[in-house]
């Protein structure tokens, strides 16, 4: 899929959360009524006709979970695969969108320690993220930086993690050596390596801001 495409494929599906949400204002649950939630429903894989935004019943933490009330909630490629039907053993429909979000701990369930209630998180969760309250395992939630908002949290932990996996796991990348990111459309992967002193080249569709060193790399793909 061109890059064009996933960008207009992404604002599209925002438009159609946004425009079923504004419809449905009267059947929501009203904010005194803490036992319901608003949340993203995907009722059938297809297209966008199948999301739509409804009530439902709002989670509670069990044992070890953490319960965050969501600011903001990513979408990613996987999401727009999953709405189509286009993963490996696809889960059943109905069911709630979405990987990663951020938030405010709200409440945590029993035995579960590390957080206070209204610190701001950034978490993954197993689908359900596109609802305005999650409950999550207390190993998968972390607590955001000072400085960074919850959009950019949203979507921040589904890329870091897999592009940290792929160069420091599956590469194997140590300092000194030098890094070349094909078609470096995303600033994840071409900013992780900055950090540790390694060189890193990017080559088509660069981000600005990326450090270009053309030492030990040969674009061409030649020796």
């Amino acid at each position: 899929m061109a890059p064009k495409e996933g960008t207009e494929m992404t604002e599209e599906t925002e438009h159609m959360i946004e425009k079923n949400g504004a419809k449905e204002t009267e059947t929501v649950v009203s904010a005194g009524d803490a036992k319901e939630m608003r949340a993203v429903i995907l009722s059938g894989f297809g297209g966008l006709n199948k999301l739509r935004v409804t009530k439902k019943a709002m989670p509670e933490p069990q044992e070890g979970e953490v319960k965050i009330r969501v600011k903001a909630c990513g979408l990613n490629f996987l999401d727009l695969m999953v709405r189509q039907g286009n993963i490996d053993s696809p889960p059943k429909t109905p069911l709630v969108p979405g990987f990663e979000c951020s938030g405010i701990v709200e409440a945590m369930g029993e035995n579960t320690k590390g957080f206070e209630i209204g610190d701001r998180v950034m978490a993954f969760v197993n689908y359900n993220a596109w609802a305005e309250v999650v409950c999550t395992p207390l190993d998968y939630v972390y607590n955001m930086p000072d400085d960074m908002t919850f959009p950019e949290a949203a979507a921040f932990s589904m890329n870091f993690v897999a592009a940290y996996m792929m160069l420091f796991e599956v590469a194997n990348l140590r300092e000194g050596m030098s890094v070349l990111v094909h078609s470096a459309g995303g600033g994840v992967v071409s900013q992780l390596p900055k950090g540790g002193g390694k060189k890193n080249t990017a080559s088509e569709n660069d981000i600005s801001d990326v450090t270009i060193d053309t030492a030990k790399v040969c674009i061409s793909g030649g020796s």
